[in-house]
């Protein structure tokens, strides 16, 4: 097994435990080392944010990115809110503990099997398509730049924890809207055609722009087809490709309930150092060039299976673009 079977493995074991089966997953590739962070958990919303506010919609919303140290809030008063303490205990509360996850640890320190397994990215460096494809969001208005200029940000505990206030995301996602699209009462986004939207056409998948981002070069990766959300190990290659293919972008897959568009397969990407990247690391096992490690003081626990892929990425993604 190499990356992307050691993944999908670790995530198959998670989502047969019911105090670990929601699963949000980044994968990421920075210098020649290609990196999955695995986030599970076993609630939806954090206690202590709806406690506060008495509502479903004035909480964080944790998918891939809160997960990951990053929250997005749309209200000022969740924003205010929102410091150290209480995003701490939110994510702490939310994320499984490490005495859920120690089946896991003790598995993941058995042999590893590490035969190399064939990542079919394509040859071409597709960045610059999607780089196009981006401007040409902001030049026809489909993406609102504003959620970009107009947004405050704070940080804790030296980068472990960034909070954002961008408000030109507000009413986006609800609980009512997600209601709404489960019920087939509103029309699924992806399916539609939205004036203004640019598309391109990759690997089964669709990429546009998201419409309202909240890092730079904030994008879909969507599937062809109108399918529920799923990850699987066909998923998580198509995750590693897009990586590869487009070193300087990451990819995200939110699991349910974790998105607020559940039945339409698809993954989120982007440009952006996210706080997990600062976190200390206990290395469970190590062999060749694959590695697995759990994360330590961090809000949430968190599985990263890190492979070197020197010599794949010289050929698949050269250098030069972007610092």
């Amino acid at each position: 097994m190499g990356f992307v079977s050691t993944t999908y493995q670790i995530i198959k074991k998670l989502e047969d435990n019911e105090r670990t089966k929601i699963i949000n997953v980044i994968l990421k590739l920075r210098g020649s080392v290609l990196t999955a962070y695995i986030f599970p958990r076993w609630r939806r919303l954090p206690d202590n944010y709806v406690k506060h506010f008495g509502h479903p919609d004035k909480t964080i919303k944790p998918g891939s990115s809160e997960m990951a140290g990053f929250i997005v809030a749309v209200d000022r008063d969740i924003y205010d809110f929102s410091n150290l303490e209480t995003v701490w205990e939110a994510l702490d509360s939310i994320s499984s503990t490490h005495e859920d996850l120690q089946f896991l640890y003790q598995e993941l320190t058995k042999e590893m099997d590490t035969t190399p397994e064939r990542l079919s990215a394509p040859l071409e460096n597709i960045e610059a398509k999607i780089d196009e494809l981006w401007e040409k969001g902001i030049e026809n208005k489909f993406v609102r730049e504003e959620c970009l200029r107009d947004i405050e940000s704070k940080v804790y505990r030296d980068g472990l924890i960034e909070v954002q206030f961008n408000p030109h995301r507000k009413s986006i996602v609800s609980k009512a809207r997600v209601e709404k699209r489960s019920r087939g009462k509103e029309l699924c986004p992806y399916c539609i055609q939205e004036p203004g939207r640019e598309d391109y056409f990759w690997n089964n998948y669709v990429i546009s722009a998201n419409p309202y981002p909240y890092y730079d070069h904030h994008i879909v990766i969507v599937n062809s087809e109108h399918v529920a959300q799923y990850i699987d190990e066909e998923a998580l290659k198509v995750m590693a490709e897009f990586v590869l293919s487009s070193p300087h972008y990451f990819s995200v897959y939110n699991g349910p309930p974790g998105t607020s568009i559940l039945s339409h397969m698809h993954f989120q990407a982007g440009i952006y150092t996210f706080p997990v990247e600062k976190a200390k690391k206990e290395i469970l096992n190590e062999k060749d060039n694959l590695r697995v490690s759990r994360l330590l003081d961090f809000p949430t626990r968190g599985i990263v299976v890190e492979e070197e892929i020197d010599k794949m990425r010289s050929a698949l993604c050269p250098e030069g673009r972007r610092p």
